[in-house]
């Protein structure tokens, strides 16, 4: 390690000394950092992370983990590269420490989880936690079952190759100074935004769509932190139904990264797979409605007596209120909407105390 460290700063020493001599201290652009420099490595940050945690949700995330999109192949591996470069991650190591998480999210096996080791452990420490969870027994075992080809493989096992070609451009285009600075930045994106944002945050503070056994939140009301990181932050509501490539599940919510795979579906580039939507929640949420309306006594006598009012049966009833939840235009009076809605609260009610109904 020592020597490798030795070796690496000696090369970087002759790179700074080379673009000196022949660029100068600014490179071919760093003029232009030099001259707004706070506000450069602002905007240069966030369209960095962006762009980076977009190819990490829709490539490594979206598709090879959770498989509720396929990409076009060599779109992928632009991706791919991208991430290589920027973050030394790779498909393999990525998507089976991923898959593990999933397995034990939040339990005493997480990998990274600020319900088991604290917040902040999980906001400052969390690249620590994923440098081991990737080379955990069990995860070693997931990731010999995930395929890769040649150049797959290559960037697994050359890891930093990929963010030493990166800082050499960067030094290049921007000179010593700026060029270092733009590097760290590249390479912080993904503790920052990926482990810190998503893993850590996530899975502590914010509201929850769905019943899951772990403590994923949804934070998508961070609009601009949930647009930075691709709609990953209405995290509950990937845990709830994981397959699905879309992430909004209400009509409030907005998944940046759904639009984009959208976007690549229509111009042929991606096969979509499995979709959830706000129309599929609120299906869900008529048919929990409905459950509990026959398993309430007092809301079944009550159902009962609206549905004679009415001079209609019992299921009729019923039926009427489960498309009026669908979001069907069915007409329905102001006593039977404050019956439905009383009925929905008790569900949400029991959903957040863990009760069968």
């Amino acid at each position: 390690m020592f020597k490798f460290l030795s070796l690496g700063v000696i090369g970087f020493t002759g790179l700074v000394l080379l673009v000196e001599k022949t660029l100068g201290m600014n490179g071919f652009l760093g003029q232009y950092v030099s001259a707004h420099p706070f506000i450069f490595i602002s905007i240069y940050g966030c369209v960095i992370a962006h762009v980076t945690i977009t190819c990490m949700s829709l490539s490594y995330h979206r598709y090879h983990t959770h498989k509720g999109v396929v990409l076009n192949k060599r779109l992928d591996m632009i991706m791919q590269v991208w991430l290589w470069l920027i973050t030394s991650l790779n498909k393999a190591e990525w998507v089976s420490t991923h898959i593990y998480h999933h397995a034990h999210s939040d339990q005493e096996k997480d990998p990274h989880s600020p319900v088991q080791k604290g917040i902040v452990h999980a906001l400052f420490l969390g690249v620590l936690d994923y440098t081991n969870g990737k080379n955990l027994p069990e995860v070693l075992k997931i990731r010999k079952t995930i395929p890769t080809n040649k150049l797959e493989s290559f960037m697994q096992r050359n890891s930093f190759t990929g963010p030493t070609i990166m800082t050499i451009l960067m030094v290049v285009m921007f000179g010593p100074l700026w060029g270092s600075i733009l590097s760290v930045t590249n390479f912080l994106t993904s503790p920052i935004f990926a482990i810190g944002g998503v893993n850590a945050i996530a899975h502590w503070w914010g509201y929850r769509n769905h019943k899951t056994t772990d403590n994923s939140r949804n934070i998508g009301f961070l609009f601009p932190l949930n647009f930075i990181i691709c709609g990953e932050l209405d995290h509950n509501n990937h845990h709830g139904h994981m397959r699905s490539c879309s992430f909004r599940h209400r009509w409030f919510e907005f998944d940046i990264g759904f639009v984009y795979i959208k976007i690549l579906h229509s111009l042929g580039l991606a096969e979509l797979k499995n979709v959830y939507s706000p129309a599929t929640l609120k299906q869900e949420l008529s048919k929990k409605m409905s459950d509990l309306i026959d398993s309430d006594l007092h809301f079944k006598q009550r159902c009962e007596e609206l549905a004679r009012e009415l001079n209609i049966s019992y299921h009729e009833f019923k039926a009427r209120l489960e498309a009026y939840c669908c979001g069907e235009k069915v007409k329905l009076e102001r006593s039977c909407r404050e019956f439905m809605n009383e009925v929905i609260r008790s569900v949400k009610a029991n959903q957040r105390l863990n009760l069968n109904y």
